[in-house]
């Protein structure tokens, strides 16, 4: 039951994070520009760096919190929120200094890329953006403990409501003539208040305070292990993700307004994983009962396929509406200059696809302890990808860009994966696949075909009402092709049940 209330409240939120952030990016380049915004967006991806000092320890403390809580052990739970408690407390400490380090060898590391007055605004932009860091990290091991104990309606409605206001206090920062300082500030205040929530909740709701007397040296060498490899992983998630900004901002002359074309289509990719691993944030704590009541290989390959399905088809719709209406949609939404963003979101968000329905599979190794080799690999690929992406940005920049990304998150983050989760889980590779596609893949393309050819018509009239029409029709033939060619028996009555039980509550509602 709290899976799926999970499941429904993390929906609720990436809904929120994902339309406010779209209503509210093009007032923000708008009242930038799109120097300022590609600096703002520099700041936002050098600052994500810094969080990669968690070093795997939040995925430790979901794994072992949510163990012990199985096997009722309270004194286990209070020991190790000590123990990462006192990590995470040293290691924002960490993030400061790395932070102020960066703070004073930006303008020599950027001094090709950026204005004199650009790297003075970043500069201010990173003092704020450092605090904030220090602050989710400070707090990360009460904030994994709610996820372990399946707190989501706290966790996840707290969530929504600091989006909305983090929207609300952002325009108003703007308006009042902020700028970008003002918008890095509203984020550390709401941040702020939102940790410090998560704390309370854990102390005085939960009851579990940390313990940080006679720790276990032998758990902690447990725990550092898994955390390590773990870590790895991270440091190969955030190469992917933040290292084409910060290569563009080094190597390309003028780099704010490309990194601002980048950032617009890397926007668009944010929003596409978003929708996928607020999922599968929700599955961890389940994942870790699967494996720890010895699920079979068989087993697991059917959770990943049954999950994966359901991804699949919702990220489907997403990138098949986004091929045919995407162009129309970055010139409505960003402007005619950042158009090229749609070029970058297309491409990247083939391989993305993949990785983020088959997450659940990096899932099933953190609970098995196995995720040492997929780490070695997936950091081995996050180098190539640096070399390459900087190779190829020397070429031409924004198309160098995205086309190293492409080649590095295929190869490692698609094939080499898929190889590493036949040889560590047991699962077979082929009935994965088949599993997966059946009737979703001839759908994807039956659905893209026909809306291209809505599209082609022309019938509907410009602007956004001509855009939202299209973007209907294009749901609406998905929907069908999904019906008639996509669904299996059991999700047809899984769908069939949920939406009885929708009109059978309009029904009360409306006889009220």
């Amino acid at each position: 039951m709290n899976r799926k209330i999970g499941v429904i409240y993390s929906y609720a939120l990436m809904l929120v994070e994902v339309f406010s952030a779209m209503l509210f990016t093009p007032f923000l380049i708008k009242t930038l520009g799109s120097s300022d915004y590609g600096v703002y967006q520099l700041i936002t991806s050098i600052t994500s760096y810094l969080l990669i000092l968690d070093l795997g320890i939040g995925n430790a403390v979901i794994r072992f919190m949510a163990k012990f809580r199985a096997n009722n052990n309270l004194q286990k739970q209070e020991e190790f929120l000590g123990i990462a408690t006192v990590y995470y407390m040293a290691i924002a400490l960490v993030a400061v200094i790395a932070g102020a380090v960066i703070i004073i060898i930006f303008p020599t590391a950027f001094a090709k890329g950026l204005t004199p007055e650009e790297i003075s605004t970043a500069r201010k932009l990173l003092v704020i953006t450092v605090c904030n860091v220090a602050v989710t990290l400070g707090t990360s091991s009460f904030a994994t403990t709610l996820i372990a104990y399946e707190r989501f309606s706290f966790s996840k409605g707290l969530s929504i409501l600091t989006a909305l206001l983090k929207v609300l206090l952002s325009v108003i920062a703007l308006l009042l003539g902020m700028s970008s300082f003002g918008i890095v500030l509203v984020h550390f205040i709401t941040n702020f208040s939102t940790r410090l929530l998560y704390v309370l909740y854990v102390l005085l709701k939960l009851k579990i305070k940390p313990k940080f007397s006679n720790p276990d040296f032998g758990f902690i060498k447990e725990t550092v292990s898994y955390s390590s490899f773990v870590l790895l992983q991270m440091i190969a998630t955030q190469i992917n993700s933040m290292t084409d900004s910060v290569l563009l901002g080094i190597l390309a002359k003028g780099s704010s307004a490309i990194i601002a074309v980048y950032g617009v289509g890397a926007q668009i990719i944010q929003y596409f994983k978003t929708i996928g691993s607020h999922i599968n944030g929700v599955l961890m704590a389940g994942v870790v009962r699967l494996v720890e009541n010895g699920a079979t290989p068989k087993e697991i390959q059917n959770e990943m396929v049954r999950i994966g399905r359901m991804l699949l088809m919702m990220l489907g719709m997403v990138f098949t509406v986004f091929i045919v209406n995407g162009r129309q949609f970055m010139i409505l939404w960003a402007g005619e200059s950042y158009e090229k963003g749609y070029m970058v979101a297309v491409a990247i968000m083939v391989p993305t696809m993949f990785t983020v329905v088959q997450n659940i599979g990096s899932q099933v190794l953190w609970a098995m302890n196995r995720h040492r080799r997929q780490a070695v690999v997936q950091v081995i690929s996050a180098l190539i990808n640096i070399v390459l992406t900087a190779l190829l940005i020397m070429w031409k920049p924004l198309e160098g860009a995205v086309i190293g990304s492409v080649i590095a998150l295929t190869v490692g983050d698609v094939i080499c994966m898929n190889i590493m989760y036949r040889k560590e889980i047991g699962i077979s590779t082929i009935g994965y696949f088949s599993g997966l596609f059946k009737g979703i893949l001839p759908s994807l393309f039956i659905a893209a075909g026909l809306g291209y050819g809505f599209d082609r018509l022309g019938i509907t009239p410009k602007g956004w009402i001509g855009f939202f029409i299209d973007c209907a029709v294009m749901v609406f033939i998905y929907g069908i092709c999904m019906l008639a060619f996509g669904l299996n028996k059991s999700e047809k009555t899984m769908f069939k049940n949920i939406f009885t039980k929708i009109f059978k509550k309009l029904k009360i509602i409306k006889g009220e």
